[in-house]
């Protein structure tokens, strides 16, 4: 496996700068105070090792638009994430208050209540670059699917924040805008489209997104909701509803299992997805906290089972569009990054 890098692959990196002006330095994890786990070192770490291996170009993008973001966000949750950049600087709002009923009035509430109404847990907060950040992130993951659509290449959006947590109104996971359902939602204009989303913790967003409409079809292979963050979906009977019904597999795990036993369980699935949908297009919600030690997912890959699952994906013959989900072993994340991208790539 050393000899991976030796012939450097083009590769074409969808990012700004400005996703890093989004900085929180604390979490609320099981009642207590923790180190935020989306430090801005992920960047650093994922940039390093891919320029180190592959003939790189990095393109900033053109900024989505608000129309097109309102084809995946309701229009009123738009507003309130924009209103967060009047924070003062170094203020930071945590949601800690949720209404009991979602039919409550949101029309008088203050900032902090509107934090809570458009907030799924207490994990997750904003500042004052928060909007501008996730902004850039989601026009990363537009930017690299209007490139995949035009060449047929395989791109990579360096997406941060994350986005598959992000339902159509709610943010939660680190997650404020949904970068892969927009990618998937641009891509539907061209042909068929499927998101894989191989993340340690199941996309509740995403599907929330999709799960009544057959346009796109979600598959997630992720740790088991029984145990594992975010609880309340990514069980196997989640199967899609009305136009979607079908369109949507889980495949939850109990965490610690071996590769092996990974590899064999997703292989399988893929099979019955593909029986489903044939796809023309592949958007990647590529999550690396499946590596053995990171902070929080616990499955067992290693940087050569990250070759590997992207060699799997090649052999598939589509065209690639891969967003940057989790990942939180910063001092290995580059290096599994890399390690995927050259198996998706050679």
């Amino acid at each position: 496996m050393g000899n991976l890098f030796d012939e450097k692959f083009d590769l074409k990196i969808y990012y700004s700068t400005s996703q890093k002006r989004h900085v929180l330095k604390k979490e609320i994890y099981q009642g207590g105070a923790h180190s935020y786990n989306d430090k801005t070192s992920r960047i650093d770490s994922i940039l390093k090792s891919l320029k180190r291996d592959f003939k790189v170009k990095i393109i900033s993008p053109e900024k989505i638009s608000f129309d097109f973001l309102m084809e995946i966000h309701d229009l009123d949750y738009l507003e309130f994430l924009r209103s967060t950049e009047g924070l003062a600087e170094g203020q930071v709002l945590c949601p800690y208050v949720f209404p009991f009923d979602k039919r409550v009035s949101v029309k008088q509430l203050s900032l902090p209540g509107k934090a809570g109404y458009y907030c799924f847990d207490a994990g997750s907060s904003v500042m004052n670059f928060t909007w501008s950040s996730a902004l850039s992130s989601a026009s990363c993951a537009l930017g690299a699917a209007v490139q995949t659509q035009l060449t047929g290449e395989t791109t990579y959006a360096l997406c941060r924040p994350p986005g598959h947590h992000a339902t159509q109104n709610m943010f939660g996971g680190y997650c404020y805008l949904n970068n892969s359902a927009i990618a998937a939602k641009y891509l539907t204009k061209f042909g068929k489209v499927m998101i894989i989303d191989f993340d340690f913790h199941h996309g509740n967003g995403t599907q929330s997104i999709f799960y009544d409409s057959k346009e796109v079809f979600y598959f997630s292979i992720h740790a088991h909701p029984a145990v594992e963050y975010p609880y309340f979906t990514g069980f196997e009977d989640e199967i899609g509803i009305d136009e979607g019904l079908n369109y949507n597999l889980n495949v939850p795990l109990e965490p610690f299992l071996d590769s092996k036993k990974y590899f064999e369980s997703f292989k399988n699935a893929l099979s019955k997805a593909f029986q489903v949908m044939d796809p023309d297009y592949i958007v990647l919600s590529a999550g690396f906290d499946i590596e053995d030690e990171d902070p929080i997912g616990h499955f067992n890959m290693s940087k050569d089972d990250f070759f590997t699952l992207g060699q799997m994906f090649k052999q598939l013959k589509k065209k690639f569009v891969v967003i940057q989900e989790g990942g939180y072993l910063v001092n290995e994340l580059g290096n599994n990054v890399s390690h995927f991208l050259c198996g998706l790539k050679s």
